[in-house]
């Protein structure tokens, strides 16, 4: 590990036993509340007057402070899930991860979970592009685990993951640069559970087949999860599926959100200066109101198209056919002859961060000798999750998997 060596500088990765440092969550997002809600007080405290003056798209400030609550609310529950759980540990052997081989070890309760939770891990290999007016996060690989619920009284919570070889590893932050985090979920009644623990992971074949064996995956959550998103039916020689409506509502309306709060600032920028003169300055407003506005307006419309997008397919022995809908109006019918697929395959559809929380999609289709290709799911959360609907449909259709 010589040329690694800048990763043993960091202090937090001193040792395998990594802690979260969770306990800061609720006072960045009490922090970031409390920016916008100081950013929209003086248009917030100028409503009644706007109103009297007939300016009523002066109402669109209450955005942002819908905005702040919203963050306090947030600040809130991390609080409250901090003062149930404290910090959480936790343990990775080998150390540090292996690219090529296992990132496993398990996580150190302090304090039992509820009888009644839920539990997923996460691995997310991510790569960070820094500019000098926005920067991005781009996830280039994530698997996630469901695992069974704890029994009573147990504190170590066993993980193990393999992964692939060809991924790059940890690198030191840059202007360009990728890392790795494990995220730990719980659901239960209240505060939801989140840890999230960046890792160092580099190119290796350390194995751990202790954690291999404690790692208890519920497979029935993630076959359900499945079931619930492809809604598969066969009848006979047929087999149809119905990717529904509103299956990403979360991310949809994350987009809306984002889009009315970009576009209010343009009407509000645009109605609050007034006609524009002959200063350049005049023109300032309703150049950074069009910026908004050309932001704005297609993040909504993207959402919109999201939450009300509907993808139904069909196997039989003529075609494999798709159509899509969107709020229940038909947009587009494609088929491919049956005789002519060979085989699935799939691809990542896109990513979405909200807040430190990044989701990964991946997009399931169909290919011909030919180079053609038909798209006939999306919405898996997990590269799992694609292969085992892949292999799902591969069973009742014939059509094979890749070969590699």
């Amino acid at each position: 590990m010589s040329d690694h060596g800048w990763w043993t500088q960091q202090k937090r990765w001193r040792r395998a036993s990594i802690a979260s440092e969770a306990g800061r969550n609720h006072l960045w997002a009490f922090g970031f509340g409390c920016v916008v809600f100081a950013l929209a007080a003086p248009g917030t405290l100028a409503i009644p007057e706007e109103l009297d003056s007939g300016n009523w798209p002066i109402l669109l400030v209450l955005l942002f402070d819908a905005l702040a609550l919203g963050l306090w609310g947030l600040a809130l529950r991390e609080y409250i899930a901090w003062h149930r759980f404290g910090e959480i540990t936790a343990v990775l052997d080998p150390w540090p991860g292996a690219i090529g081989g296992d990132v496993a070890g398990y996580f150190e309760l302090r304090r039992p979970l509820p009888a009644d939770h839920r539990i997923t891990v996460t691995l997310t290999c991510r790569h960070h592009r820094r500019g000098h007016k926005h920067s991005t996060v781009r996830p280039v690989w994530s698997q996630s685990l469901a695992l069974q619920t704890l029994q009573a009284g147990e504190r170590q919570l066993w993980f193990h993951f393999t992964v692939p070889g060809d991924l790059p590893g940890s690198e030191p932050r840059g202007r360009v640069y990728h890392d790795w985090q494990l995220t730990l979920e719980v659901q239960q009644p209240g505060a939801d559970l989140v840890r999230r623990y960046p890792i160092p992971a580099f190119a290796g074949e350390g194995r751990n087949r202790l954690a291999q064996r404690q790692t208890r995956l519920d497979h029935r959550e993630h076959h359900a999860a499945l079931e619930r998103l492809m809604n598969l039916y066969q009848a006979n020689d047929r087999v149809t599926l119905d990717f529904k409506a509103g299956a990403g509502w979360r991310g949809a309306l994350a987009m809306i959100l984002f889009g009315a709060c970009s576009l209010g600032g343009a009407v509000f920028l645009m109605t609050s200066s007034g006609e524009p003169g002959r200063s350049v300055f005049d023109w300032i407003p309703w150049v950074m109101g069009a910026v908004f506005a050309l932001f704005g307006l297609p993040m909504i419309i993207g959402g919109l198209i999201w939450w009300g997008k509907r993808r139904i397919v069909l196997f039989d022995q003529a075609v494999v056919a798709t159509r899509i809908f969107c709020f229940g109006l038909p947009i587009r019918t494609r088929q491919l002859p049956r005789d002519a697929v060979t085989h699935f395959s799939w691809s990542r559809a896109g990513s979405l961060q909200s807040g430190r929380k990044v989701s990964v999609w991946y997009d399931l289709f169909v290919n011909t000798d030919a180079g053609q290709r038909l798209q006939v799911g999306g919405g898996f959360e997990s590269e799992q999750a694609v292969r085992d609907g892949a292999a799902r449909l591969s069973e009742l259709t014939g059509v094979a998997l890749p070969s590699a």
